[in-house]
């Protein structure tokens, strides 16, 4: 599988497819509010949040940017990604793409995302306005994008009345078109480094959770000031491995102030060989309507991520649990829609949190406590549409540590109240409700609520027979490097070629019309014109050929 909306080869879509002392009084006397600020870090985070905030409001009106105005909490920004199309044209210098404005200074340079490959996506985050998105490709390799190193490029204007839910997506650049410049910019190239070369995803999806990305810095980053996490972490979208579509995912979803690395202790006890874990690693300070947008976009509408017919577990903590909620409201049946096939909840304030009501009242309010106040419209919205007919909801809370018998009605888990996971549109939507006897945010290293999440996980199976998974287990043929296999092509080879090989020969009948016609390519039978049909035919010629020699 592919994170592109392109097919990248045949039936293996189905494989890899896929302030002062006073001030500081004032806020401490908000009472519930700490529940919110202490439990996602210090307190000294949202002063300093505050501080940075006065200093935008009081330069804005002087020198004013549409930088300034993509950093104030007050101002609305926009989601944009899309893919950079190369086609055919060799770029092997580092890229970037660089949104500029003209609405206060000529060519500001409003926000970039560096980049260093072709056929990959890119994320920018930006204020309300019209803007130029151009590439640039460092090709003369001094260490700087400037004006004469434009590629490509494209127009496109963020009002609310164009983009109603601030996320604009499939917002392609090909490479190629575009009218020289007249506004001159000078970026440095910043290195894009990353552990794993993904074949599939994005450079830098794929990552180990004790990467900087999923640091405590970082989450705390993403809910105070949420544009300077996405100008470190535009995507949103991570994993652990490269992709084999054979495996189900498992999305993972964090709350406020969290980040991916809270379910290692989960994701420590999920069989690897037929779960994948991806993540929805967003800055946890934005509203919520536009994460759930992301999301749906992202993850469930089949056209970033594709999924093919394989079905889908999420599994969402705190405010996460509210974030994908909203997503599958956006679900409509369509085609090529994810099948979620099984939802976890845990934790989650599903009938909002009363210390956000008091947060809206703070002298600077994080836009995700508007959306999290119990008589918010979006909890009043958040179950205006039932869950997905094939999704089973599974409702799992935390009741904290105290032993008081009515704890599990009347009290809370340290963070959220136990009648907020509770609520009665939640209730009434699960087809399994279970307590768990811990803390909001130890209900994640709890063992027993461990056992239960993985147990509810592996109920939803592979569309690939056993028999099929046992072969795919094996792996496949090692392709020389540096040999004229593609990227796709040696991971195709390498990873799936036992399987590939027992279905030609007939050891494994096929499960799709794809593989199909891909053993009707390989026996002969038919043309190849698919890439893994090709790719296999040129191994198994040298293969023969190297066998003869022997």
């Amino acid at each position: 599988m592919s994170i592109s909306r392109k097919p990248l080869f045949d039936f293996l879509q189905l494989l890899a497819g896929s302030g002062t002392f006073d001030r500081r009084i004032a806020v401490l006397k908000m009472g519930a509010l700490l529940a919110i600020i202490l439990v996602v870090g210090s307190g000294c985070a949202y002063l300093g949040t505050a501080s940075e905030q006065a200093y935008y409001s009081a330069r804005q009106p002087l020198v004013p940017r549409q930088k300034i105005y993509k950093h104030m909490l007050s101002r609305n920004t926009y989601f944009v990604f899309g893919q950079i199309e190369s086609g055919a044209s060799p770029l092997g210098a580092p890229l970037a793409v660089i949104a500029l404005s003209d609405t206060f200074k000529a060519g500001e340079v409003v926000d970039v995302n560096h980049t260093s490959r072709a056929d990959s996506y890119y994320g920018l985050n930006l204020p309300e306005g019209d803007y130029r998105l151009v590439l640039v490709c460092d090709r003369n390799r001094d260490g700087f994008f400037d004006e004469r190193e434009v590629i490509g490029g494209r127009s496109v204007s963020l009002t609310p009345q164009a983009v109603p839910e601030k996320v604009l997506g499939d917002c392609d650049i090909a490479v190629g078109g575009t009218a020289p410049l007249n506004s001159p910019f000078r970026i440095a190239v910043r290195p894009v480094s990353v552990r794993t070369e993904s074949v599939f995803f994005p450079k830098g999806t794929i990552r180990t959770l004790d990467d900087p990305i999923f640091s405590p810095e970082m989450a705390s980053l993403g809910l105070y000031q949420p544009a300077a996490f996405l100008e470190a972490a535009p995507m949103m979208f991570y994993a652990l491995e490269e992709d084999s579509g054979y495996k189900v995912p498992v999305v993972f979803v964090h709350g406020i102030g969290g980040s991916a690395r809270d379910f290692s202790e989960i994701i420590a006890h999920l069989d690897r060989r037929r779960y994948k874990p991806w993540f929805f690693d967003y800055p946890s300070g934005m509203d919520l309507n536009q994460l759930s947008a992301m999301f749906y976009r992202l993850f469930l509408s089949g056209r970033v991520i594709p999924t093919q017919d394989m079905p889908m577990v999420i599994v969402a903590h705190s405010m996460g649990g509210l974030v994908v909620r909203e997503a599958l409201n956006r679900c409509t049946g369509k085609k090529n829609e994810a099948d979620v096939r099984c939802l976890i909840t845990i934790a989650s304030p599903l009938g909002g949190h009363p210390a956000a009501k008091s947060g809206t009242r703070a002298p600077v309010v994080i836009p995700s406590w508007y959306d999290l106040a119990p008589d918010s419209a979006f909890i009043r919205d958040l179950h205006r549409r039932p869950l997905p007919e094939s999704t089973r909801y599974h409702l799992y809370c935390a009741l904290g540590q105290s032993s008081a018998p009515d704890s599990a009605e009347n009290g809370s888990d340290g963070v959220v109240p136990v009648s907020s996971q509770r609520c009665a549109w939640a209730l009434g939507e699960a087809v399994e409700e279970a307590d768990f006897s811990d803390t909001h945010t130890g209900v994640l290293r709890n063992a027993e609520a461990i056992s239960r999440v993985v147990k509810t996980i592996e109920e939803v199976k592979t569309i690939f027979p056993e028999d099929h998974l046992r072969v795919l287990f094996t792996g496949g043929y090692s392709v020389p490097t540096g040999s004229h296999y593609s990227k796709v092509e040696a991971y195709s080879i390498g990873t799936f070629g036992r399987y590939m090989d027992a279905l030609v020969v007939g050891e494994l009948k096929p499960i799709h019309p794809l593989q199909a016609h891909f053993i009707a390519a390989c026996r002969g039978e038919c043309s190849p014109n698919t890439p893994a049909e090709k790719a296999w035919l040129k191994y198994d010629k040298e293969r023969g050929a190297h066998r003869a020699e022997k």
